[in-house]
């Protein structure tokens, strides 16, 4: 399962990606009364960004995605070399995979309700 980070600095403590999509809905629905068919994500800039990326890499899992003011198609900022190359490596043609303007561009899963704002 993909996580945002994947250089070894990062890769075993920072692992939001997992956590959001699996970790979390899994401690959910095991202690709440909770509809796992109905879940959505929800983040504000970079969460945000985080947000777009959880849901649109997987297809199916959330019913919604919310982003309030999310960073906006990273891999074409300034900051994206220093980020990515710390986070990522760098092997800039795997940065597309964890931005989620280019990730939209290409999904294909069931659809989904998405609100940008």
């Amino acid at each position: 399962m993909p996580h945002l980070r994947t250089e070894e600095k990062w890769k075993t403590n920072y692992r939001m990606y997992s956590y959001v999509t699996k970790e979390l809905p899994e401690v959910i629905n095991a202690n709440f009364s909770s509809l796992p068919d109905k879940m959505s994500t929800f983040g504000q800039s970079m969460g945000g960004h985080g947000a777009l990326i959880c849901a649109l890499k997987s297809p199916g899992k959330f019913q919604s995605v919310s982003a309030f003011a999310p960073i906006s198609n990273p891999i074409k900022a300034q900051w994206r070399i220093k980020a990515f190359t710390g986070y990522l490596g760098g092997d800039q043609s795997k940065w597309q995979e964890y931005d989620a303007t280019e990730l939209v561009k290409k999904y294909t899963g069931p659809a989904l309700n998405m609100l940008v704002d």
